[in-house]
């Protein structure tokens, strides 16, 4: 195992699920090969060595800390504002060691292994870099942030679909919304993410740009293996997720 000291993670846990109707128990609750999904990344974190596993909860709360019980410091976020605001409510329950800050939701991860989290956090530090990001390609990108690279292959910016173009929309390397930053960056940096002016929340993504913005260094570490990446939005990708995880 490489040395992943002084590593938190925050699992994000909070929404509302909409598209997948849930409404007696959060998202991340639903089971996957008997046990919440959830756990499976809870259970990968600790497996990796990360010191400190942070999940942000808010919607059906007691769900998620029914699934998890005391193996994670839990953070409320009594209003859902968005994966940006999730992460600024979380920043607070860091320890004090802390230098590199991996970032997951609680669905798309279950199916992330110990050895992705500990390169993450290795990678980032090896690069010095202040953000590192997860992608893959999917065949079909329909719905996903698309990775724009310039002709050198830098990463340029995240775009999403409504905001792409037609040759954008062609792109097939997708961001996970799996999120490594350094603790510096990242607190100096989360209050300028503003209010999405179309849904009122505060979108975790725009990092990247602030990112570049800024001049700072940002990469991404592209996985070819696209099967540890399972979106769970609707209730057909949870039906996906079973299959996978019994497989």
């Amino acid at each position: 195992m490489t040395n992943i000291n002084n590593v938190a993670a925050i699992v994000l846990a909070a929404g509302k699920g909409t598209r997948m109707h849930a409404k007696n128990k959060n998202k991340v609750a639903f089971k996957l090969n008997g046990q919440p999904m959830i756990t499976h990344a809870v259970e990968n974190l600790h497996k990796a060595g990360v010191d400190q596993v942070i999940v942000v909860v808010g919607f059906q709360a007691e769900s998620v800390r029914e699934a998890l019980g005391n193996t994670v410091t839990y953070v409320e976020q009594a209003e859902q504002l968005g994966t940006g605001h999730a992460i600024r409510v979380a920043l607070p329950a860091l320890n004090g060691g802390v230098d590199t800050v991996l970032s997951v939701y609680g669905d798309d991860s279950a199916f992330y292994p110990p050895e992705l989290y500990e390169s993450m956090a290795e990678k980032r530090r090896q690069l010095g870099v202040d953000l590192l990001f997860l992608t893959v390609k999917k065949d079909d990108p329909t719905g996903l942030g698309r990775i724009v690279r310039d002709t050198a292959g830098k990463v340029l910016r995240i775009v999403e679909e409504k905001n792409a173009t037609e040759s954008e929309k062609a792109i097939k390397e997708i961001n996970t919304g799996f999120y490594c930053f350094s603790r510096v960056f990242l607190e100096k940096y989360i209050d300028e993410i503003q209010k999405n002016s179309v849904t009122g929340e505060y979108y975790l993504t725009d990092m990247v740009e602030i990112a570049l913005r800024h001049g700072r260094s940002v990469e991404a570490l592209y996985i070819p293996d696209a099967s540890i990446w399972q979106g769970v939005n609707n209730r057909s990708d949870y039906a996906k997720a079973r299959k996978k995880a019994t497989v």
